[in-house]
């Protein structure tokens, strides 16, 4: 009927009418100067084919549409309901309970019908849990938990995780119990996009807030070396990020021990509740040492037990050696350089090869008069033995090195990792243009084809634990993010078998994830490959991110640490005993790790006996790899927070004992910051057309539901009736019968 159809008009209106005005004009005027040769009545005829015509044209063009009522599903409707499992739903606050426990205990109440059941008589409800991502319930699962132990809260990307499990069955509304802690990439941001997209939807969200939003007072402190190990009569530093929540333009004094003796002090001021400080550190000799920073406690701290915070500092007496070998001089191997030149603990030697006739190298020595040296060496030539290329404990190597290197010298660097443990990373992708299998067996992916332009990476749950990826106070994840992309990426088409996947790039082109820096194991040593371009650019950064100066060469050194730490034998020793890190967080898996070379396998049996902070003690039995038969590891899953010490015991070889020392602690924002953001949840709710429900007032949500689907059911969806082929069809046919007319009065 005709109240039932409205008009949206592809032009306004005015502009519609106008153009409809000057067409009607030119066909009468037409028609008024073709009547004497044509005839009255042929003329009025043809004029009105064309005033038909143009009045279907405008009609289009006015897009008529007929309102008809959205269309009902006759199967049973679904509704979620999302309870935060993150660590700050821990925080007792509610009636002498736990936030999560309230939550709980409110939806599964046994003295009354529950809400959950009340919500069954009419809906399919899904329950979920969620914290750094979306876990699926059932009633009984869900009955079991009493504590939340998620390190992160994504409230946006819960709620969108939550629509996009089943779009083909969205829910007709979700209920959230919460603290409005979210911490998610996007922060509050994201909250707000999901709340903007499920209104567009129609699906409502209620909120349960849950918590105080009082601050809580607390001061806490994260510490780390500048490096990932020391060397032996060379100056360090650890570095102090200071963490004052509730605390601002206040002083704070930091106290420095090593194995329990007084260092030094210093005093910071809390400035919006944060400082920096630093303490300057120097071990004669090798070996792993123990320092401890000390922040003197407020009398009002809600937590004095995070006001200390153990470093472990392994210190080393030779530099790691360093080859970097290059065919044509590039922006990424200029800022390489430079990198690795600034840390004082690396030898490095470049080596470019201009041509085969030409080389130019430069070795950087120490020497004990005169410090830091460097010297050009014209001509000088690649390692030619297996002998010469052990001298390096790392090598780097760019773009085409098949020019590089003869098959000889390719095959020595392959025995130089499978049977010397060498490291070798492959810093520029793809370092030949055509095959080269000796350089293709050590490759830890299969390169594709083509690149993929200005991409930025992302950290795999694997490169998040890594210590090349290791910030100070910030996790590697956020760093990178902030970070500029690279200006390529070589694609690849997949990882080897034994391929660990480090940071990885989406491609657009062909969907899906594609590994972007990744390493193996190749006998005895390991092979880094970087497939991209432009890590340059972490290296000349913009002013606003000063901050990360460091980042690039920290990257880098960290990587060669990292490579080169399972064959580290003290003189004399034919087994060494190293952790990957010094730093763990709770439940983060820990990897003791064991190089025994020239023992007896057969008869080898380490044990590590494992002193707890409690003081208890366990024991781990290393188990030695199948890809590398002189090393062995044992993996620790650490719970408790504080200083853990490894002891290794060996049957045969030397040493008989060795020590490992880590640290385990909590440095995730869920357990500092625990005050609950009411206005969030209320805006989360207020955004979607929902209300905000008290968690005293929880069974009142089936009222909600149906005053809320009273004033939805009566909408209607406006509906093209233009947009049938009926229509198209009558149009052309007047046309094409005005040409016939005019066809056979002999006007054409």
């Amino acid at each position: 009927m005709i109240w039932n159809i409205i008009f949206k008009p592809v032009i306004s209106m005015p502009v519609l009418l106008g153009l409809g005005v000057l067409g009607s004009v030119i066909i009468l005027g037409a028609y008024v100067a073709s009547m004497r040769t044509t005839g009255r009545w042929r003329c009025l005829l043809l004029s009105l084919f064309r005033l038909t015509v143009l009045a279907g044209l405008l009609l289009i063009l006015a897009r008529p549409m007929i309102l008809t009522p959205e269309p009902v599903s006759s199967s049973r409707p679904c509704f979620s309901v999302l309870v935060d499992s993150s660590l700050s739903m821990n925080t007792k606050d509610v009636d002498d309970q736990s936030r999560f426990v309230a939550a709980k205990t409110a939806l599964l109440k046994t003295n009354s019908p529950s809400l959950l059941n009340t919500l069954s008589e009419r809906f399919n409800v899904q329950l979920y849990r969620f914290d750094e991502t979306l876990h699926p319930q059932t009633v009984a699962d869900f009955s079991h938990y009493d504590t939340a132990d998620g390190k992160d809260t994504r409230m946006g990307e819960a709620l969108m995780n939550v629509i996009e499990t089943r779009p083909d069955d969205r829910p007709k509304g979700i209920l959230m119990f919460s603290d409005g802690r979210t911490n998610g990439q996007l922060g509050r941001a994201s909250v707000t996009n999901a709340a903007r997209t499920l209104r567009m939807m129609k699906i409502p969200v209620w909120t349960v807030p849950l918590g105080e939003a009082t601050e809580v007072k607390d001061v806490y402190i994260v510490g780390n070396l500048n490096a990932g190990y020391l060397l032996a009569d060379q100056p360090g530093s650890i570095r102090v990020s200071v963490f004052g929540n509730g605390y601002n333009n206040q002083a704070i004094t930091l106290k420095c021990y090593r194995e329990d003796r007084f260092v030094s002090s210093t005093q910071v001021i809390l400035k919006n509740g944060y400082a920096e400080a630093s303490f300057q550190v120097n071990e004669p000799h090798r070996g792993v040492f123990q320092y401890r920073i000390e922040a003197d406690a407020f009398a009002d701290e809600a937590d004095m037990e995070n006001n200390e915070r153990f470093v472990i500092a392994r210190v080393i007496d030779e530099k790691v050696r360093v080859l970097v070998v290059e065919a044509t001089v590039h922006w990424d191997s200029k800022f390489l350089l430079r990198a690795l030149h600034s840390d004082m603990n690396m030898e490095v030697t470049s080596i470019f090869h201009i041509n085969r006739r030409k080389t130019l190298a430069v070795v950087e020595t120490i020497s004990e008069e005169n410090g830091l040296t460097k010297s050009v060496t014209p001509g000088v030539k690649m390692p030619q033995t297996l002998d010469e290329l052990r001298r390096y404990d790392c090598l780097f190597l760019g773009k085409d090195m098949v020019e590089v290197f003869s098959g000889s010298q390719l095959k020595m660097i392959q025995e130089y990792v499978s049977i010397m443990g060498g490291s070798v990373v492959f810093f520029r992708g793809k370092s030949y243009g055509v095959r080269c299998p000796e350089l293709e067996a050590l490759e830890p992916v299969h390169w594709g084809k083509g690149m993929l332009s200005n991409v930025q990476f992302e950290l795999t749950d694997e490169g998040k634990t890594n210590p090349m990826f290791e910030y100070g106070s910030q996790q590697g994840e956020a760093v990178i993010r902030e970070l500029p992309g690279m200006t390529s990426v070589t694609r690849v088409s997949g990882p080897k078998s034994l391929a660990v996947i480090l940071a990885q790039t989406k491609d657009q082109e062909y969907g899906g994830q594609m590994a972007t820096v990744a390493y193996q194991r190749y006998g005895k040593g390991k092979v880094m490959s970087i497939g991209a371009s432009g890590l340059w650019r972490w290296g000349f950064l913009p002013e606003r991110l000063k901050e990360y100066d460091d980042v690039y060469a920290r990257f880098w050194g960290q990587m060669v640490r990292w490579l080169v730490s399972d064959s580290e034998f003290l003189p004399g020793q034919n087994i060494s005993f190293v952790t990957d890190r010094h730093t763990y967080g709770p439940d983060e898996m820990v990897r003791l790790a064991v190089s025994a070379k020239m023992v007896d396998r057969k008869a080898y049996q380490p044990k590590i006996e494992l002193t707890l902070p409690d003081g208890q003690t366990e024991f781990l039995y290393p188990e030695r790899e199948s890809e590398n038969e002189t090393f062995y590891a044992a993996h620790f899953n650490p719970q408790a927070v504080g200083t853990y010490k490894a002891v290794l015991h060996n049957n045969i070889g030397v040493p008989k004992q060795d020590v490992a020392r880590f640290t385990v602690y909590d440095d995730s924002a869920e357990a500092r910051s625990v005050e609950a953001d009411q206005d969030l949840m209320a805006h989360l709710a207020e955004t979607t057309g929902a209300d905000v429900l008290p968690l005293s007032k929880i069974d009142r949500l089936p009222d909600k539901i149906r005053a809320f689907e009273q004033l939805s059911k009566e909408r209607v969806k406006p509906k093209d009736v233009w947009d049938r082929g009926i229509v198209f069809a009558c149009l052309v046919v007047l046309l094409g019968l005005e040409w016939l007319i005019r066809r056979m009065w002999g006007l054409v």
